[in-house]
């Protein structure tokens, strides 16, 4: 047989064709898999990006409020994924548990300032390290030690913002002043409602012994303090404060007083039950402390009274003005906070200091009993020693003549 060259191309043609048909089923089936992978890859990337943005709108109502995550040597993604939650920084741990496994990071232990509203991946990137690049070696250049601080009940905002600067953050005093006046922070705060617009939210500054973040700014430790006052100050207080007839406001303002007044714990509930009593008079109070916040300066807060303090005009004269004064003269702890929710079940009105070093003081309930305190323990004002005649053997209260 004799092949002819037309049979020979034809042959080839066919063998080409094959190959080619061949060559472009496979490619058909692999754009078919490459396009179901991106797509799948797109789907969860933008499920992904989606869940994100959903769980940052849910979070928006308080988002940039700082919260204080400690990250611990031992902490691992479960463990930090449960802080996370308890701090309500993000909705879901389980999904950030996943996204921190499938990253590669290793956790950062420290103390960090997180904000709610952060994403997911933003809280990540704050708290870990590339494990590429060195965990430990990272870890110890990038994360700085918190720097503790104690404020100290009974003091004004002024000492608590000196207090901070002490402690170590620059310029800490008058950014600290500044945030007691910014809206934006008492927005997140139902309980600061009833704080006149025109007002300093000192006495809702909680006093305590706060471990800060080194990244920390004077705002983020205002809403620190704001919100252990939240969580300290208990519904059962708040229950107690209605008891008496007072509003939150007015029962911190009258807290701030009693924690200034009084030097011995157990007392406070029978300061507080004293000045109740007053208030439902309708009398003064003649609280030294509220002269004393009137009358400081930066160079002495809380200075010792004279004639000229005694005279002084204005709403926190509470020697002539019936009534708590317009606002807290000082930040309370708790037990004063408590005396208040929960006072002594006496009739007393009036007390005087024993002068003896204690601290303590002796009430009455009468205004003759309270002449035989004032002579017993404390004589040379029982002799009217320096007093204008009308003032003579008149009530005394923390060393101080209580008018009547």
């Amino acid at each position: 047989m004799v092949v002819q060259p037309t049979m020979i191309i034809s042959f080839l043609t066919g063998c080409v064709q094959q190959e080619t048909s061949a060559l472009v089923r496979v490619l058909t089936q692999g754009l078919k898999i490459v396009t179901v992978v991106m797509v799948a890859i797109l789907s969860v990337s933008g499920s992904i990006w989606f869940f994100d943005y959903w769980q940052d709108r849910e979070l928006a109502g308080e988002r940039g409020r700082p919260v204080i995550v400690q990250v611990a040597p031992e902490d691992d993604a479960g463990a930090v994924s449960d802080k996370l939650t308890d701090a309500k920084l993000v909705q879901f741990g389980w999904y950030f548990e996943g996204r921190m496994r499938f990253s590669d990071v290793d956790l950062r232990p420290g103390t960090y300032t997180l904000r709610t509203g952060m994403g997911v991946m933003d809280i990540i990137d704050t708290i870990t390290v590339q494990t590429t690049f060195g965990a430990e070696e990272a870890a110890e250049e990038v994360v700085q030690e918190p720097f503790q601080v104690t404020f100290i009940e009974g003091q004004r905002a002024e000492e608590f913002g000196a207090q901070l600067e002490a402690a170590g953050m620059p310029n800490g005093q008058a950014e600290f002043m500044a945030a007691l006046n910014n809206p934006d922070i008492r927005a997140g705060y139902d309980f600061l409602d009833g704080v006149p617009d025109d007002a300093s939210i000192n006495g809702f500054l909680f006093p305590d012994t706060y471990n800060i973040p080194a990244d920390s700014e004077a705002a983020d430790v205002v809403y620190y303090m704001l919100d252990t006052f939240d969580d300290r100050v208990t519904p059962e207080d708040r229950a107690g404060f209605e008891a008496q007839g007072l509003s939150l406001y007015e029962a911190i303002t009258l807290a701030s007083i009693v924690e200034r007044e009084a030097a011995v714990r157990e007392e406070r509930p029978t300061i507080a039950a004293v000045y109740l009593n007053r208030i439902e008079q309708g009398t003064v109070l003649n609280a030294d402390p509220t002269l004393q916040y009137a009358a400081g300066t930066p160079e002495e807060w809380w200075p010792t009274l004279g004639d000229a303090e005694l005279a002084m005009e204005g709403p926190y004269n509470t020697y002539i003005n019936p009534g708590l004064p317009p606002s807290p003269i000082s930040n309370p702890g708790v037990a004063s906070i408590q005396a208040v929710a929960n006072p002594a079940d006496v009739d007393f009105q009036f007390f005087v200091a024993k002068q003896d070093g204690t601290g303590e003081h002796v009430f009455a309930t009468t205004y003759e009993e309270h002449q035989q305190n004032v002579c017993t323990y404390n004589p040379p004002a029982c002799e009217g020693a320096g007093l204008p005649p009308s003032l003579a053997a008149a009530p005394v209260t923390g060393g101080r003549w209580m008018l009547v």
